[in-house]
């Protein structure tokens, strides 16, 4: 306790430094969340979370496309390497269609012209001075896909696992990376904070959390519901109702009460957007028994988990534009393989329902983004991995867990090697928080 306790007091003395660059950036995210915007400063999308039934997909190949940000050209290679053909294909994003990369306006095109669906709002104010039907593709962006036939969700960032579909927080969906342990909040804010203020990593706050207690807690949630719904319990809120959207306004509000969890309180979770000391990467953690698919997080690459699979590699910044393809399936919901029509190098993966699936990537033309290039970012993401190493090697000496918790499980998270160094920090320059 004594650790811990000046573990607070230095990492707490440099959250005044840390806040000082990015106040002002978060005081007007928190304005935008009390006028019931999104965290992005949209209107709310009308239809928060987008439920395609069973017969919107049948006998179609689902194509979902990682984070494209404005690689028109990749995202043209790779619809004509998988060769879609829009009607006979159904085409779905994880979002982030825009920004960083050269032609923006291009990708929305595409999007509009092949009849594409995103996940993630989306800033308007990226791309300025569209016409109204390409407007329309940022604005009308729903948090949430849902695809039943295949047990399939869609988000950007993530999801909190434990809590109801209609209580995810608009924050968690749209910015997410970490789990926080709900009990130890304080301790990994201040961790974060410290870590990001260039505090001595020994002197950060560590935590007593039981990560093994968590995952069997989620394991035996996930065996109790039923195939392709999210565990935690609540429903997909009505399509288009409105009571749905008011209730992400109302639970990103500052101040708003906790989000109730089917974890018992002292296994419960929380979502940070930046890696933190104390989290971990919330995927490696998501029980099933529905299988997502999320973007957000280009850090960390291709993220193959058994039941999230994150296809943010990187386009921008010249790795590669992922695709995950779902096939056909029938009317009894079986996969019709004969119409597959993939190129060789594809991937297969499976999905927590068991259905396959498969992975298509194509290189970046160029490095369009040199974010994770800068010696800044990369000496950023050597102190995150140092601190979850820390935080690893002192639970393991003082018997309160197994030796991999954090660091072993960030790197796990890691299909495909990701920039030197380019794991994020516990916080951001303005320039930084906007791109993301």
């Amino acid at each position: 306790m004594e650790r811990l306790g000046v573990g607070l007091i230095v990492a707490g003395g440099a959250v005044m430094l840390a806040q000082r660059g990015i106040v002002a950036l978060l005081e007007a995210r928190d304005a935008a969340l009390r006028r019931g915007s999104t965290p992005c400063g949209n209107p709310q999308p009308k239809v928060p979370h987008k439920v395609l039934a069973p017969s919107t997909t049948q006998y179609k190949r689902v194509i979902i496309v990682g984070d494209v940000h404005g690689c028109a050209e990749e995202l043209q290679v790779l619809l004509d390497k998988l060769a879609f053909r829009k009607g006979v294909d159904l085409l779905l994003s994880v979002g982030d269609l825009v920004n960083k990369g050269p032609d923006s306006e291009q990708v929305l095109k595409l999007a509009r012209d092949n009849g594409m669906l995103t996940a993630g709002p989306c800033m308007l104010w990226w791309v300025p001075g569209l016409d109204e039907s390409l407007g329309d593709v940022l604005a009308q962006m729903p948090y949430t896909i849902e695809l039943p036939a295949y047990g399939v969700f869609l988000v950007h960032a993530g999801l909190v696992p434990g809590v109801p579909l209609e209580q995810q927080r608009g924050l968690d969906l749209t910015k997410m990376r970490d789990l926080v342990p709900a009990a130890e909040a304080a301790q990994a804010d201040a961790a974060a904070a410290g870590l990001a203020a260039g505090a001595d990593v020994a002197s950060l706050p560590v935590g007593t959390f039981d990560w093994e207690a968590a995952r069997g807690a989620l394991a035996a949630l996930a065996a109790d519901t039923p195939r392709g719904r999210l565990p935690g319990g609540g429903s997909s809120p009505v399509p288009g109702e409105p009571a749905a959207a008011a209730a992400v306004a109302a639970a990103d509000r500052p101040g708003a009460s906790p989000a109730r969890s089917a974890l018992p309180p002292s296994l419960a979770l929380e979502g940070r957007e930046v890696p933190n000391p104390l989290g971990l990467p919330w995927a490696s953690l998501w029980p099933g028994p529905a299988h997502v698919f999320f973007g957000h997080d280009a850090v960390r690459r291709l993220q193959r988990n058994p039941a999230a699979t994150g296809l943010d590699t990187g386009c921008v910044y010249g790795g590669e534009l992922t695709a995950a393809v779902l096939p056909p399936l029938d009317e009894h919901g079986q996969p019709v393989l004969t119409r597959l029509n993939l190129p060789a190098d594809c991937e297969e993966i499976r999905l927590a329902s068991g259905l396959p699936a498969y992975l298509v990537s194509v290189q970046a033309k160029e490095v369009h983004s040199d974010k994770y290039q800068k010696a800044e970012q990369q000496a950023k993401g050597r102190r995150v991995q140092a601190a979850k190493r820390h935080t690893d090697e002192t639970r393991v000496e003082a018997g309160q867990g197994t030796a991999g918790q954090g660091a072993a499980v960030e790197m796990a998270a890691r299909a495909a090697p990701a920039a030197d160094g380019a794991g994020g920090s516990g916080s951001k320059s303005a320039s930084d928080k906007k791109e993301d």
